[in-house]
């Protein structure tokens, strides 16, 4: 593991005290689920706290946590919940707007770590709370904040087009197969189906049938109608690939974007052709590493608020 990560790990780890009333919330559509440890790992709920996912419940929850601070003398509180699904983002808005440190735990966490307890594969709610719980006591979580209302916005935007480009692509593939099976001449006269004319011509014409009752100076009459604008161990090294873990729509733009760079960004240019010459890597490989080079770049550049330089970008030297 690299130091940068080893360094914020113990950080996350350093951030659960002894004062600090660790909570873990099991997320589900109706009723959510939580247990309390301290930083130790002991329980300190005698049994799993049970709250509705509205208002009401999430103010059982909070009074639960401040007896429990009160009853074990700490005056910190971490929560801990997993980031699945839409179910989560109320109880975590609502508690960081009451001033609640709020963590997320990834799923494969809480998978692999679920027999720690009871040696067991078994799977409840209030047993997943805890595991959760142990997962941040142990600093395997990821700070929580709201994003800005611009930014929500242009997410559910991509997220909406993402759908509807996945959908598209379904409609198509009926289309195909509904040609081939009823109208597989079709292609002879349009070699793009999806061009404009065609798919005018398949509003009018669906079914050769339709055509069949029509004389082709009536075909003609009704176009003149339409608009026809046209892995590494030991001394084994394995092959560097791209992960399929975390946000697949951010890795499919990041890729998109390094692909851009490569045919018009120079400082890019030389990465890529000092990663393919010197480095001997193959070309994906070197998309693959400067994908990862961009998102650092890019985080950089957010929180420094300092635009692109080439001259930080760390250039191979001329051979």
């Amino acid at each position: 593991m690299k130091s940068r990560l080893i360094k914020a790990q113990n950080q996350r780890v350093e951030r659960i005290s002894t004062s600090t009333l660790v909570v873990g919330i099991d997320i589900a559509k109706e009723k959510h689920a939580a247990h309390a440890i301290n930083f130790r790992g002991i329980v300190l709920t005698n049994r799993p706290i049970m709250f509705s996912n509205e208002f009401d419940g999430f103010e059982y929850l909070e009074c639960n946590i401040l007896k429990l601070q009160k009853m074990h003398g700490m005056n910190d509180v971490v929560v801990g919940m997993e980031s699945t699904g839409h179910y989560w983002f109320n109880i975590a808005n609502w508690l960081v707007n009451r001033g609640i440190a709020v963590v997320l735990v990834n799923p494969m966490t809480t998978k692999r770590n679920k027999e720690n307890r009871d040696n067991s594969p078994s799977k409840n709610d209030p047993k997943d709370a805890l595991v959760i719980a142990d997962a941040v006591s142990r600093g395997y979580y990821t700070p929580f904040s709201p994003k800005e209302e611009a930014f929500r916005r242009i997410r559910v935007i991509v997220t909406n087009r993402e759908h509807w480009v996945v959908e598209s692509g379904r409609i198509e593939n009926r289309i195909h197969r509904w040609l081939d099976i009823r109208f597989p001449e079709y292609r002879k006269a349009f070699e793009d189906i999806f061009s404009t004319r065609s798919l005018a011509t398949l509003r009018r014409f669906p079914a050769p049938s339709d055509l069949l009752q029509l004389t082709p100076q009536q075909i003609v009459e009704i176009w003149a109608g339409l608009n026809l604008a046209e892995r590494s161990s030991g001394k084994y090294k394995g092959q560097i690939k791209l992960t399929k873990r975390g946000n697949s729509l951010l890795r499919k733009h990041l890729y998109f974007t390094v692909f851009h760079l490569l045919s018009h960004n120079r400082t890019f240019q030389a990465l890529h052709k000092h990663n393919v010459e010197v480095k001997r890597m193959t070309k994906m490989q070197s998309m693959m590493k400067l994908i990862g080079k961009l998102a650092r770049m890019l985080v950089a550049m957010a929180k420094e608020g300092q635009e692109f330089s080439a001259d930080k970008a760390q250039l191979p030297l001329a051979a």
